[in-house]
C-alpha cells in the first residue's frame, strides 16, 4: 500500500481544496470504525470523506437544478398564456380608450378615467416586460450553475475510479496523465538550442544518461536538460530522468517547476534510492511557494516512512519551524 500512496503522492497535494494526503499507509481503512492510523493514513480518510461529500453535493446541485429547470418551464408556460390574455386585455383597453376619445362629450366627462386607464394599460406592458427579463434572469442563473456542475463533473473523478485508483483524490486530467505516464513530457520546455542526437538503441540511451548525469553533477544543466528529456521521449528510465530534471529546477529555484518533475517520477516509480531527497526537496519547494500546508504534510510523510534516513533529520528540523 505503502507504495501505491507514494505513487499518488505529489498528484493529490497540487489539488486545490482538497486535504493533502501522506506517502504512508498501515491500517484497515475500509473498516467501519478505523483505529490504529498514523498521519498519513488519517490524511487518506479525509480525503475519501472529501470526496463522498463533494459527489453528495454534486448530486443535489443537480436535483436543484433539475428542479428550478422543470419550475421555470412551468413559470414560462403560465408566462406564455398571461401573456396573450394580456396582451388581448391591452388590445381591448386601446379601443375602448380610442373609442371614448372620438367622443367629445364623454372625454370631457371622463378625462380623468381616461388617463387612469391609459396607465393601468402601461403598468400592465411594464409588468409584461419585467416578467420576461425575471424569466430570462432565471435562465441565465441555471445556465450558469449547470455549467458549473459539468465542471465539477468533469474536473473529478468518479467514486468508483476513487476507489480503484490507489484510494487518492486526484483529478480526472491527473488520472488520465497517470493511465499515460510512460513517456510522457512536461510543460516545462528547455530553451535551450543544445542539439540533442537522436537515439536508437539502448548502448546510446544509456551512453546518454550517463552523459546527462556527469553533466548535472558539475551543475551543467542547460547541456543536461536537452538530453534528460530526450530520454524521457524515448520511455528510457523516465522515472528517474524526471527526478534529475525536478533537481535541476529545485537548485534553479524553480520550485513550481520541480514539484511537476517530482511528481511525475514518484508516479512511475516510487521505491527509487533518491525517494527520500525527492521527498525532502517536493516538502521544501511546497515551503518556498508559501504552501505551508502541503510542506508540513511531505515533511511528515519523509518522517514516517524513512525515519533513519538523513533527510528524515532536515524534515524534522524543518518541520519545526513551520508548526
Amino acid at each position: 500500500m505503502k507504495r501505491l500512496i507514494l505513487s499518488t503522492l505529489l498528484i493529490a497535494s497540487t489539488i486545490a481544496g482538497a486535504n493533502e494526503v501522506s506517502a504512508f499507509g498501515a491500517g484497515d481503512l475500509d473498516a467501519k470504525n478505523p483505529y490504529g492510523l498514523n498521519s498519513a493514513e488519517k490524511n487518506i480518510l479525509k480525503n475519501k470523506k472529501t470526496l463522498g461529500n463533494i459527489d453528495s453535493k454534486v448530486k443535489d446541485v443537480k436535483y436543484t437544478v433539475q428542479s428550478i429547470n422543470e419550475r421555470i418551464d412551468g413559470l414560462e408556460s403560465i408566462y406564455e398564456g398571461d401573456s396573450q390574455k394580456l396582451n388581448e386585455s391591452v388590445l381591448k383597453l386601446n379601443e375602448i380608450i380610442k373609442k371614448v376619445e372620438e367622443n367629445s362629450t364623454l372625454t370631457e366627462k371622463h378625462s380623468t378615467d381616461i388617463e387612469n386607464l391609459k396607465n393601468v394599460t402601461s403598468q400592465m406592458l411594464t409588468m409584461q416586460e419585467e416578467f420576461a427579463k425575471s424569466i430570462a434572469s432565471l435562465k441565465n442563473a441555471i445556465s450558469k450553475l449547470s455549467a458549473t456542475t459539468n465542471t465539477i463533473n468533469k474536473a473529478y473523478i468518479s467514486e468508483k475510479e476513487f476507489k480503484s485508483n490507489m484510494n487518492q483524490f486526484i483529478t480526472r486530467a491527473e488520472f488520465n496523465a497517470l493511465k499515460n505516464s510512460l513517456g510522457v513530457k512536461t510543460s516545462n520546455k528547455s530553451k535551450t538550442e543544445t542539439k540533442v542526437k537522436k537515439i536508437s538503441s539502448g548502448n546510446d540511451k544509456k551512453s546518454m544518461m550517463d552523459e546527462a548525469i556527469r553533466l548535472f553533477k558539475k551543475d551543467y544543466f542547460t547541456k543536461a536538460i536537452p538530453m534528460f528529456e530526450e530520454l524521457i521521449a524515448a520511455n528510457y528510465k523516465p522515472a528517474t530522468n524526471n527526478y534529475y530534471l525536478g533537481e535541476i529546477w529545485y537548485h534553479r529555484k524553480k520550485y513550481s517547476d520541480a514539484i511537476t518533475y517530482f511528481k511525475t517520477s514518484a508516479m512511475l516509480y516510487d521505491k527509487a534510492s533518491y525517494m527520500p531527497k525527492l521527498l525532502l526537496h517536493s516538502a521544501i519547494s511546497f515551503e518556498k511557494t508559501k504552501d505551508f500546508s502541503n510542506a508540513a504534510n511531505f515533511y511528515s510523510s519523509l518522517i514516517d516512512i524513512y525515519p533513519n534516513s538523513k533527510e528524515a533529520k532536515t524534515a524534522t528540523k524543518n518541520l519545526s519551524s513551520i508548526q
